[in-house]
């Protein structure tokens, strides 16, 4: 624990929305106010999250014209005022939000605390004077100013990640492009003009060069930097993340919210090694199959030491039309962020948990050949094992 409640960095002010509401008004509501999330509720009892994100990302499956909120909405746990705020950061990561509505039970939901509130206050406190290298990401993914659009989005959604910096041949930085901004820019105009919202309107193409659209100005920091002025540079830049450099203004690390709010969330649960982060069309998973899905995931962290002792495992899973004896074609995309390194690995076939399954085998033998690679003898005969010799 950190000591510190949950009363005491919340706001009262929040957007909400009832369930059976229009899908648009919604938008309207994020047009008009930008709230991160807004908080849904079935007449007085609370449901869970809306942002937009979800929104935009489930135009494939809605016309935002005629869904309602409950098609889109997310659900999403209740923090209690004298919660600690490592019990708060413990649940944004599990369901990936930046903030979560704070109440005493579903009928009674009085306010919301942010995942920057969390850092804010935290850094004030010993936590805030540790350098950024202990928190850092290292296994950076970077892209050069002339490749395109419809390279970084892949980029991102092969690696299941939100940010990428563009650095020269030097690799020095140059400029950043967000998942976020991607969206904004070129997903939502075509969310919009299959509707005729944009009717008429040049929609940029994914071909653009990223120099086009990159964020010249980016905000960074040094590795020997202290927690608490990463922090600061974060609020007064408005932004989740930032580039670390070296001396010579080399890319050298990546810094998130959610890198700190890792490490946080520690101090309340010290026995999770892991935390399993579910995104895409998870919601739809049945209970057993989500159990499952858990279950596996964990009985294949525990089985591999060369993992790593603590990170995040991203799982997006992605649901098909397409059927096979009544089974739905399933994708699994899965990132495994760790403290010795980073692995990633795609699955797809008909089934949600096989679809896991193939990418955990996968990872399985990134992880057989880093060891080989090392000469670990310990897993030398499973290495050759899985290579079918």
């Amino acid at each position: 624990m950190v000591g510190i409640l949950v009363e005491e960095v919340m706001t009262d002010k929040y957007a909400k929305i009832d369930i059976d509401a229009p899908l648009s008004e919604a938008l309207g509501i994020f047009d008009k106010e930008n709230p991160e999330l807004v908080l849904v509720f079935d007449k007085k009892k609370y449901k869970g999250i809306l942002t937009q994100d979800l929104i935009i990302r489930s135009h494939l499956k809605w016309d935002p014209t005629k869904a309602k909120v409950r098609d889109v909405y997310k659900p999403a746990g209740i923090l209690k005022p004298k919660d600690d705020l490592s019990l708060a950061a413990k649940l944004m990561l599990e369901v990936d939000t930046k903030s979560l509505p704070v109440g005493e039970d579903k009928l009674n939901v009085f306010g919301v605390i942010s995942d920057m509130a969390i850092l804010d206050r935290i850094s004030k406190e010993d936590f805030g004077k540790k350098a950024i290298k202990e928190f850092m990401v290292s296994d950076v993914i970077a892209l050069r100013p002339d490749d395109t659009v419809a390279k970084a989005l892949a980029t991102m959604r092969d690696n299941a990640i939100s940010r990428i910096p563009i650095v020269n041949e030097e690799g020095k930085v140059e400029g950043l492009v967000t998942l976020h901004d991607l969206i904004i820019r070129f997903i939502k105009p075509r969310f919009k003009a299959q509707f005729g919202e944009v009717a008429g309107e040049k929609i940029p193409p994914f071909s653009i060069q990223l120099r086009e659209i990159m964020v010249r100005n980016v905000l960074t920091a040094m590795p020997e930097d202290s927690i608490r002025t990463a922090v600061e540079i974060m609020k007064e830049g408005d932004v989740d993340g930032l580039i670390v450099l070296d001396e010579g203004k080399r890319v050298i690390g990546i810094l998130t919210v959610k890198d700190l709010l890792l490490p946080i969330s520690k101090m309340t649960e010290k026995e999770a090694r892991f935390y399993l982060q579910f995104g895409g069309d998870a919601h739809a998973l049945s209970d057993f199959t989500r159990e499952k899905i858990i279950s596996d995931v964990r009985n294949f962290i525990e089985g591999y030491d060369v993992i790593g002792n603590e990170g995040i495992i991203y799982l997006t899973i992605r649901r098909f039309n397409e059927k096979f004896r009544g089974v739905h074609l399933y994708q699994a995309r899965m990132r495994i962020v760790t403290d010795k390194g980073s692995y990633v690995a795609t699955g797809e076939t008909w089934g949600a948990i096989q679809a896991v399954h193939d990418a955990l085998r996968a990872i399985e033998r990134q992880l057989l050949q880093k060891v080989e690679l090392h000469r670990d003898i310990k897993y030398t005969k499973k290495f050759i094992e899985r290579l079918g010799f």
